[in-house]
């Protein structure tokens, strides 16, 4: 007989030496009642949900038929940023009488600042509008004025203009001092009209500080041409149409300093000068000086017959 192989009973192994595959214990479910959940939302609705309801009805109820918030007269207006819009004007756009009081009132819940703010940006004079309730019965309309860069010369009559070529009618006694513009009205286009407002501004950011330090005043500015800008300069008596072209305006106009001199001494009276040239400019002497040729082309600095 062979050898007996000793193999351990199971109470006799180890309890490192037990097996590895141990059975998975199975979760437990924990099921949560659904008259719980149901009972937690209905607690909620009826103290939060509907509590929170019937106050913000009220309120609202209360704030629109409360007295405390109607706009009893004009004097409840408040009208602040105007300089040249009269306050009479404002009132008109928001129609509302200018004196005494509003009858029964307007709640200002019920008034409609954003349909107000377009009446009043309907002006004019105005660019923008901000209209703000100020409990308990004030509405504060904050006005932002458009700013004028030129009077224009439309059909004979002067007004002013603003960059989105708005026409302005001029306030009493207002202290302007723009140069008078022409050729807007030949524009046809809106955008056309404001490329060319865009083109005199430049010239005027170019020259604003220069023409007056060298003795000259920009009178007239003509945009007939888009390519070719025209200034009425004014020193004194005398008088002097530039063409600038449409672009480098300080460096031309440097250069037409630079040959003032030269022309003077040649006691010529001119007409016109043209700086649209490279290296030369075309001065043109009036019609009545005796001996003149029109059309003379001098350099910067010296006059060429």
């Amino acid at each position: 007989m062979g050898e007996r192989e000793d193999i351990p009973l199971p109470g006799e192994l180890e309890a490192e030496e037990e097996s590895p595959y141990l059975r998975r214990q199975k979760a437990v479910t924990v099921r949560r009642s659904r008259t719980s959940r149901l009972l937690r939302h209905l607690l909620f609705g009826v103290f939060v949900v509907i509590p929170v309801g019937f106050l913000g009805y009220f309120l609202a109820a209360f704030a629109l038929t409360s007295p405390s918030f109607v706009l009893k007269s004009a004097e409840d207006v408040v009208v602040v940023g105007n300089r040249f819009v009269s306050r009479e004007e404002v009132l008109n756009a928001l129609g509302l009488p200018l004196g005494g009081r509003l009858g029964s009132g307007v709640s200002i819940f019920r008034f409609s600042l954003e349909a107000k703010r377009k009446q009043v940006e309907g002006l004019p004079w105005v660019q923008s509008a901000t209209l703000t309730r100020v409990f308990p019965h004030r509405l504060l309309v904050h006005v932002a004025e458009r700013a004028p860069v030129a009077f224009v010369n439309l059909g004979g009559r002067v007004s002013l203009v603003d960059s989105d070529a708005v026409v302005l009618e001029k306030p009493e006694n207002a202290p302007f001092d723009f140069p008078v513009l022409a050729g807007l009205d030949t524009a046809s286009s809106v955008e056309e009209r404001r490329s060319r407002l865009a083109l005199y501004q430049e010239f005027m950011r170019q020259l604003g500080d220069e023409a007056p330090r060298a003795g000259w005043l920009v009178s007239e500015v003509a945009l007939a041409d888009p390519d070719d800008l025209q200034a009425l300069l004014v020193q004194g008596r005398e008088t002097l149409q530039v063409h600038f072209g449409n672009q480098n305006f300080l460096e031309r106009f440097h250069n037409f300093l630079a040959l003032l001199p030269e022309l003077r001494k040649a006691n010529t009276r001119l007409d016109s000068v043209d700086l649209r040239y490279r290296n030369q400019i075309v001065v043109n002497p009036q019609p009545h000086a005796a001996g003149e040729a029109r059309g003379t082309a001098a350099s910067p600095g010296a006059l060429k017959e």
